[in-house]
């Protein structure tokens, strides 16, 4: 199992330093977020900062482009960190697409697959010089001449796709080289439901599980002292509680048994009442979400927590040490650590 980091400062100038500096602690893959950011230049200056480790965009924000803009994105940088760069996209929802970034909503699975084949006709024509001719229902990209074509290079582009339902983990697994679950997830989900849709995918595009990246973002509660822990566990509590009060997580909850507390924080979260909403899921909820002790028991708590077909995995709410050498031994753990 690898472990990446996640990187979610606002400062673009700050990123090369934070990105090196999760390099040199050992991690495997730097992640860079859309919140308030521009993505493209975040993974940029992180690649540029780095010379072992991958990064990618965690996500990017599909619909909120068109394919030919993120192809041209995705083509330089893959080519600027010589073949470290992961493209990863995501849907977001309605509301966002619509109100926030002005563009069309349409149905979300089949504009996914319009969106992840354009791409990949738009990277072919590069690659190849063939005529550019993909028509589908939502895209068509038909227009092309060398002139407006990137320099060429041979360097895979590797797309992850974020997905939580079933049918877009469905089509993760038939067209994606990775498979961005969310960090509001538990091993029951993933064995019954995320399991079994990567599967019905790959099935459809012929290939197996084995050869699907699956990137899982973990709620680690950790701390040297019960003060620290303590802190960081109510934290947790606001996170996951602020995530179960969306509907959209329902059958999140429901394969735990714990279905009707999302209706209870629906109600709670529309008054603003979040002390309450985190007292909630404090107990047995938050345990199925998160993992909780000292730092260096996280790789061996992660290994029975995360489902085994979980290849990487990054601490959703950071690391709370200073000290370098010991982060990287912890670090080391994730691909030392088996399976008690």
């Amino acid at each position: 199992m690898r472990i990446d980091a996640v990187l979610h400062g606002k400062v673009l100038r700050q990123v090369g330093a934070e990105a090196a500096e999760a390099e040199r602690r050992g991690h495997d893959a730097v992640w860079v977020t859309e919140e308030g950011t521009d993505p493209f230049l975040h993974a940029f200056a992180a690649g540029q900062a780095t010379s072992r480790c991958a990064t990618g965009t965690g996500i990017a924000v599909a619909f909120a482009r068109n394919p030919m803009i993120v192809a041209q994105a995705a083509w330089q940088l893959a080519e600027a960190s010589e073949g470290r760069f992961i493209l990863g996209l995501g849907s977001q929802v309605k509301a966002h697409i619509e109100r926030r970034y002005s563009m069309m909503w349409h149905a979300p699975i089949e504009q996914m697959r319009d969106f992840l084949d354009s791409l990949q006709a738009i990277w072919h024509s590069w690659r190849t010089g063939e005529t550019l001719d993909h028509h589908g229902p939502y895209y068509e990209h038909s227009l092309s001449a060398p002139f407006w074509a990137p320099r060429h290079h041979e360097h895979p582009i590797p797309v992850y796709l974020a997905a939580v339902g079933p049918r877009m983990l469905e089509l993760a697994g038939e067209l994606a080289d990775g498979v961005m679950l969310h960090p509001f997830s538990n091993r029951t989900y993933e064995d019954t439901v995320v399991r079994g849709r990567l599967e019905a995918g790959l099935d459809i595009s012929g290939k197996d599980l084995s050869s699907l990246d699956v990137s899982r973002p973990l709620f680690m509660v950790m701390g040297d002292d019960e003060e620290q822990l303590m802190r960081r566990r109510r934290d947790a509590c606001e996170k996951l509680a602020f995530y179960a009060s969306t509907r959209a997580y329902l059958p999140v909850l429901e394969a735990i048994g714990f279905g009707d507390v999302q209706a209870d924080l629906a109600r709670l979260a529309h008054k603003q009442r979040w002390v309450e909403m985190a007292d909630l899921v404090d107990g047995e909820v938050l345990e199925q979400f998160a993992i909780i002790g000292a730092p260096e028991e996280m790789p061996a708590l992660a290994r029975r927590h995360l489902s085994s077909f979980v290849t990487r995995v990054s601490s959703y709410l950071g690391w709370p040490i200073d000290d370098e050498d010991r982060l990287r031994s912890i670090l080391c753990g994730f691909s030392e650590a088996t399976e008690d």
